[in-house]
């Protein structure tokens, strides 16, 4: 079985161990913490799967609040420790960084958080493999409450980068992945942009641009050539990548329906700006978004 995010889903962990007992094995991207079972974290262990991906997304229970995840430090504990507990010997943390109203104690808490589980994995003797920090740059997307933010600039994710992976060199055993900021570039360039990104797509086709690299140097190279005034005929990307959206501007993407208000949308963007959260939705009874 593969799923995207499986540990919510009612009766899974009665699933897992039925696969499990009849030789088959669960392949989960990544676990939110508060629906770890014992019963799930076990089935996982006997399915051989040495290790998990267990999805915190921000280091901070400030930020965690901002991002609405609805999710404690206790939470994400327990679960590691359920894991390890059951066999799972490696752990994999997957974060954003570069958040809407993110601070640098923020990022550094994704290691004061990290070192938690392992002090925990110490002091009961748990056995612990390899623990790796996943770490991706925010890309906002349509239909969100972040679809006005922009995705914070390459040389602001780099510092934070570089200033995580001091702090995690300190704890030994821990592996940080980081994701290119140029690729969550490109990403948050199709993600926020109009028609007129086809222009771009096509020039990079064009080009011959395969892989990040030179994709990330034909895009400055075509920023540059808007901002020098030699081309007339492609937006400049940053318009859609490192730019706030006015909250009343007409969106490329507003002609779609999507059922979900954007006043909706608007209303937690606000929340997030105040660290209040919004309950899980209630899909049964529920019907203020418009999704229901």
């Amino acid at each position: 079985l593969v799923g995207a995010e499986m540990a919510s889903v009612p009766g899974v962990a009665d699933i897992a161990s039925a696969v499990v007992d009849r030789g088959g094995r669960l392949s989960p991207s990544s676990l939110k913490a508060d629906c770890i079972s014992p019963a799930l974290a076990s089935a996982l262990a006997r399915g051989g799967n040495q290790s998990v991906t267990v999805a915190p997304e921000a280091g901070s229970e400030r930020m965690r609040k901002v991002i609405n995840k609805n999710l404690t430090e206790a939470e994400i504990l327990h679960a590691a420790e359920m894991m390890l507990g059951e066999g799972v010997g490696n752990l994999k943390f997957y974060f954003m960084i570069g958040l809407p109203e993110e601070r640098d104690e923020d990022v550094l808490a994704i290691a004061d958080l990290v070192a938690k589980v392992l002090e925990r994995a110490r002091a009961r003797r748990t056995r612990i493999g390899s623990v790796t920090v996943s770490l991706n740059p925010f890309v906002p997307k349509p239909w969100t409450p972040f679809q006005w933010d922009p995705m914070q600039d390459a040389r602001s994710i780099k510092r934070k980068v570089a200033m995580l992976r001091q702090r995690l060199a300190r704890l030994g055993q821990v592996e940080l992945d980081a994701e290119s900021p140029r690729e969550a570039y490109f990403q948050t360039m199709v993600s926020r942009g109009d028609r007129r990104v086809s222009g771009i797509l096509e020039r990079l086709e064009a080009a011959g641009c395969e892989t990040a690299g030179p994709i990330w140097h034909e895009l400055v190279k075509i920023h540059r050539e808007v901002e020098a005034g030699e081309n007339s005929s492609l937006p400049d990307p940053d318009f859609f990548v490192t730019r706030h959206y006015v909250h009343d501007e007409l969106l490329p993407w507003d002609f779609i329906d999507h059922h979900i208000h954007k006043w909706f949308l608007l209303a937690e963007r606000k929340k997030a700006h105040h660290e209040h959260q919004s309950p899980p939705c209630d899909v049964e009874r529920c019907t203020v978004c418009g999704a229901c």
